[in-house]
């Protein structure tokens, strides 16, 4: 039986880490650190890909999220090749320059944006190491390409084992004003997009492709970001393990692991 829940984040400063543990009113281990499980400790692993030192001293129900499937949703490349194997509509992805190149040649989605997204960091959020290429002359190299998928919608949604936790929409800054170099395609915070959950309409669909993608890289809980076209589909990017919360979903996640603390007593 597990009485304490104890947050082990990939680094020790990550501010939802620190939020999840002042939260639950409990402590955060390194992986390196001098931290002794106890038999009723329930460990929440926030985004850590290390097997610490003192895992082989626990039991295989401790754990939330193992670090070795942790590390495939933390690379961009390995998750979208898992989820593309098993089914899921991720976006269509290479690492191959020239058949991102070919992309460029081959127009599928109309009249709309034809491009490819150079991905140079795999293990980056935010945007960051993002290239937009929309002509061959533009692609830089990068271990991962991925093809611009049209979008109406975008969500963050957030699962846990085979629930929906949370969700929230990307939507512009009322009143934010593009400044030189903002990249309309691409929404992220710099741009003037921000995730809202006011007047959400979730569609089916995106919620089961979402519970779906973090059941087949085999986590106990994860943040699935998509988009939505009516005409064009789903298009999975990526999902992390340690996403960034406050407020609601903050409460949501405290919540589900005291929940989780109720759910193995009762075993």
């Amino acid at each position: 039986m597990f009485t304490r829940p104890v947050i082990w984040p990939y680094k020790l400063f990550s501010e939802s880490g620190e939020a999840l543990a002042i939260a639950l009113g409990t402590k955060r281990v390194k992986s390196l650190g001098t931290y002794q499980p106890r038999r009723s400790d329930l460990i929440v692993n926030w985004g850590s890909t290390d097997v610490p030192r003192w895992w082989n001293v626990l039991s295989s129900r401790q754990v939330l999220n193992s670090p070795q499937y942790v590390r495939n949703a933390s690379n961009k490349l390995a998750t979208l090749d898992i989820l593309q194997r098993a089914g899921s509509p991720v976006v269509a992805f290479t690492n191959n320059i020239e058949e991102a190149r070919a992309w460029l040649g081959a127009p599928i989605y109309g009249r709309k944006l034809n491009a490819v997204v150079c991905r140079t960091l795999t293990k980056a959020n935010s945007g960051r190491g993002i290239v937009l290429a929309s002509s061959p002359e533009e692609l830089v190299p990068a271990p991962l390409y991925t093809r611009y998928k049209p979008k109406t919608r975008e969500y963050r949604v957030h699962v846990w084992r085979d629930t929906t936790l949370d969700a929230q929409e990307k939507r512009k800054i009322n009143g934010f004003s593009e400044s030189t170099g903002t990249n309309t395609y691409i929404r992220n915070h710099p741009n003037g997009w921000v995730f809202c959950r006011d007047d959400l309409d979730l569609p089916e669909d995106v919620e089961v492709a979402s519970i779906e993608a973090v059941a087949r890289l085999n986590l106990h809980f994860g943040a699935v970001d998509i988009g939505y076209h009516p005409e064009f589909g789903l298009g999975i990017y990526e999902i992390n393990t340690a996403p960034g919360m406050e407020g609601q979903t903050l409460i949501n996640y405290s919540n589900k692991i005291r929940g989780e603390l109720y759910r193995h007593a009762n075993w």
